[in-house]
């Protein structure tokens, strides 16, 4: 079972409609005492880093997400989710982030066009269990800031700098664009994911 986190801060029914599609229960969850513990959390975001961050933390997410962390159990990010994962954004200086990957979002650029709302080409940076040696293809991103490439980049992309699309760490991923919007490409890396974080789905009928 896959809980989705129900924070007011992301549009749950394009993901919800693609999970089921692809076989996966899921659940929303408004607040952690609606969560399954030992389930897999799905952390979405759209919109200001901020706004997202202070959400979670008055409804009790953020401590719990923290908890988890620190528990080492399944947690994937989506978008301003994988931003929150990172130490913090210059969106909001003053507000911090879960920390589990090293740096901080920055503003796409320079010299092109902010948001960056489209697709761009997406490839493998280092090697993870979870996705395929040669994996390569094009994802939808929805995005003004993004995560900066480091250590613990698994795909980037590029928009007048290279930006880290997915990160792992632990039993933790993340993924900059919508992988339920990105066709037949962004299904499979989200699928891989949720296999490789315990997840299986159920028999197509």
């Amino acid at each position: 079972m896959i809980t989705l986190l129900d924070y007011g801060a992301g549009n749950l029914a394009s993901l919800e409609g693609a999970l089921e599609a692809m076989g996966y229960a899921c659940q929303r969850a408004e607040n952690p005492a609606a969560a399954e513990a030992e389930s897999l959390w799905l952390l979405p975001g759209d919109g200001h880093y901020h706004a997202a961050q202070r959400s979670l933390s008055e409804s009790g997410w953020w401590a719990a997400l923290q908890s988890r962390i620190r528990k080492d159990k399944p947690l994937l990010g989506i978008c301003v989710g994988l931003q929150l994962l990172a130490e913090g954004s210059e969106e909001a200086p003053e507000a911090p982030g879960l920390g589990v990957f090293p740096g901080f979002v920055r503003r796409l650029g320079p010299g092109v066009k902010v948001p960056h709302m489209g697709w761009s080409m997406t490839g493998r940076t280092a090697s993870h269990p979870a996705f395929e040696e040669d994996a390569t293809g094009w994802l939808y991103f929805v995005h003004s800031y993004a995560l900066d490439v480091s250590g613990c980049t698994i795909f980037s992309a590029q928009h007048g700098r290279p930006f880290t699309a997915v990160a792992a760490k632990g039993r933790v991923l993340g993924f900059q664009p919508h992988p339920e919007k990105s066709g037949a490409f962004g299904r499979s890396l989200l699928h891989h994911s949720l296999l490789w974080l315990g997840e299986t789905p159920q028999e197509q009928k």
